[in-house]
């Protein structure tokens, strides 16, 4: 693979995991309540490293390391949403079951 075409490959899958970013936050800031971060989870671990493009270039590394923080603030946000969530299960789960055929509203932040 000459250098050109790694480069290429390698902005293609800077520029996918840029998007999945965008598109992770995006659904974490309109999810009410955060409720879908399972599913942005699963949908941002699916990523995979593109067979054969070789080492990331030098020139890129800025770019990279760019992506790689926005991915450790995104996973934070993921796991703050995550642990909200299950606080939420946990209220409902300790709850009497006759009362849960009544709608009710639970605080499970204070």
């Amino acid at each position: 693979m000459t250098d050109d075409t790694a480069t290429s490959a390698w902005i293609r899958a800077l520029d996918i995991l840029e998007r999945d970013l965008a598109e992770t936050n995006a659904l974490l800031d309109a999810a009410p309540d955060n409720e879908i971060a399972e599913l942005a989870l699963r949908r941002a671990s699916q990523w995979r490293v593109p067979h054969g493009i070789g080492p990331l270039p030098r020139a890129l590394g800025a770019r990279a390391t760019a992506v790689l923080e926005a991915q450790k603030a995104t996973a934070s946000r993921l796991a703050r949403a995550m642990a909200a969530t299950r606080r939420q299960v946990e209220v409902i789960d300790a709850s009497d079951p006759l009362e849960r055929e009544r709608p009710v509203y639970l605080d499970t932040e204070g």
